[in-house]
């Protein structure tokens, strides 16, 4: 029912993979821009709002926790659906929230309404990896891989330079508005370039799962807050760290016994995949951690308005734009875990940099750190995508590239939480004042190069061959 790959192929001709292409990116950079855009505005915020980090760390993990959850549906909404409707209906909602957050009042009203944003981006994001797979099943996919690369990593640098200046001139709730254009245009081009084909017969989503899993998410991640503000022998800390664990070995045996899992547990049967998760985890810390501290550091420590700390990013963007396409064309000709280990050190070694360069750092100095962190994440995903899904059958496509965006996602939600744990230890460890708070964001950037140092091991067992 409805039109597939093969028919819009026909009718658009051979250009057809490229305006699709075209189009997916354009909706994952929209999404992503929401997601990494409030960075740079969460001191205009918590000033407004009256709120600390703790709890303004929620607009950024709240959004990355649901996206997160709203990957898992992927699969049974583009199947159920039909691509088409799955996006229109995921950006619609989008687009609304977005409205909405515009006239909140309250901390908690914005929250709410990044929760709902986060769901609707990680039931969308997924579908782009596995058209790209099968539109480009002929050849020229580590290529378009790139391409896809281009928005998706180039958007967390994008957003923070186009919001600060925005938020400069217009107050924070620029950031909410911001990727409305993208949405549009998306919505528009889905109507006639996304496939419409659907299965009506489609087995109902294990929503006891789906359940189980969002408890546990928001649950740890609100565990790590409390503790953050009480301490971990709070119990306002300690039951919800409990009911997260709890939910977490419910959500892992339920997906193990059903015949159609939310998460397919079989897929880390593969080594390659299994060793690809462990870097798609440090991945997604490295890339939305470091889109979290970077502008946070730049406005609280060293005094950069909005718009400046997006300035610093802007460079960044265009390295990271440059570096996505030439990991896609190198993942073509060089191996999965040559490619991933490499790009892992380059990240470290510019953390640790930023580490070192310390209060009072010049602006070209730190630029030019951050772009060389740029330049080793746009070599990871495409070699980490290439790695872990030609090891899967053509059936497992789907599951699998909601399943490793699911892993990056789970790795950026959780990491930006235990950094901002990890910040307000350091700080308050250090005695609390604004010395201490450069020392904390100096200890923290040193921690993501241990972790990507650490994630060479897993790295080099990425290995594009069926195990």
């Amino acid at each position: 029912m409805g039109e597939d790959l093969e028919a819009l192929h026909a009718r658009f001709g051979a250009r057809y993979p490229q305006w699709l292409l075209g189009l997916l990116m354009l909706g994952s950079m929209a999404m992503i821009l929401a997601s990494t855009s409030i960075n740079v505005a969460l001191p205009a915020i918590m000033a407004d709002f009256a709120i600390g980090r703790p709890l303004a760390q929620w607009l950024s993990t709240g959004f990355l926790a649901s996206m997160t959850a709203g990957l898992l549906l992927a699969a049974w909404c583009q199947a159920r659906l039909g691509a088409r409707r799955t996006v229109q209906y995921g950006l619609g909602l989008f687009c609304l929230a977005s409205v909405l957050a515009l006239v909140a009042t309250h901390a908690w009203q914005l929250i709410a309404l990044r929760i709902v944003m986060g769901a609707c981006a990680g039931i969308i994001q997924p579908l782009a990896m596995v058209l790209i797979f099968r539109v480009y099943s002929e050849g020229g996919r580590g290529m378009a891989l790139g391409l896809y690369g281009l928005g998706i990593m180039v958007a967390p640098t994008l957003g923070p330079t186009v919001g600060g200046y925005l938020i400069d001139h217009f107050g924070w709730g620029a950031v909410f508005w911001l990727p409305l254009p993208l949405c549009l245009m998306a919505l528009l081009g889905a109507q006639w370039l996304m496939p419409s084909h659907r299965d009506r017969e489609t087995p109902g989503v294990d929503l006891p799962a789906f359940a189980l899993l969002c408890v546990a998410l928001f649950a740890l991640l609100g565990a790590l807050a409390e503790a953050q503000r009480f301490g971990w022998q709070a119990p306002s800390a300690w039951l919800p760290g409990a009911l997260g664990l709890a939910c977490t070995v419910a959500f892992l045996r339920r997906s193990r016994s059903r015949p159609r899992p939310l998460l397919p547990l079989q897929l880390w049967r593969h080594k390659a995949f299994r060793k690809a998760s462990w870097v798609a985890l440090v991945l997604g810390l490295g890339l939305y951690g470091s889109t979290y501290l970077i502008p946070l550091f730049l406005q609280t420590v060293e005094g950069y308005s909005a718009g400046q700390a997006g300035l610093l990013l802007l460079p960044t963007g265009i390295v990271l734009g440059l570096a996505s396409f030439i990991g896609g064309w190198a993942s073509d000709r060089l191996s999965a875990a040559s490619m991933l280990v490499f790009g892992l050190l380059v990240f470290a070694v510019s953390s640790a940099a930023l580490g070192l360069a310390g209060e009072g750092s010049s602006f070209l100095v730190l630029c030019a750190w951050a772009c060389l962190g740029r330049v080793g994440l746009g070599l990871l995903l495409p070699a980490m995508s290439t790695g872990a899904l030609d090891v899967l059958e053509a059936e497992e496509l789907a599951l699998g590239a909601g399943a490793i965006t699911f892993v990056r996602q789970l790795g950026g939600a959780f990491g930006v939480n235990l950094l901002t744990y990890f910040l307000e230890w350091r700080h308050s460890a250090a005695g609390g004042d604004a010395a201490a708070d450069a020392l904390a964001f100096e200890q923290c950037f040193w921690l993501v190069a241990l972790l990507f140092v650490l994630a060479v091991v897993p790295a080099r067992g990425v290995r594009s061959v069926r195990s």
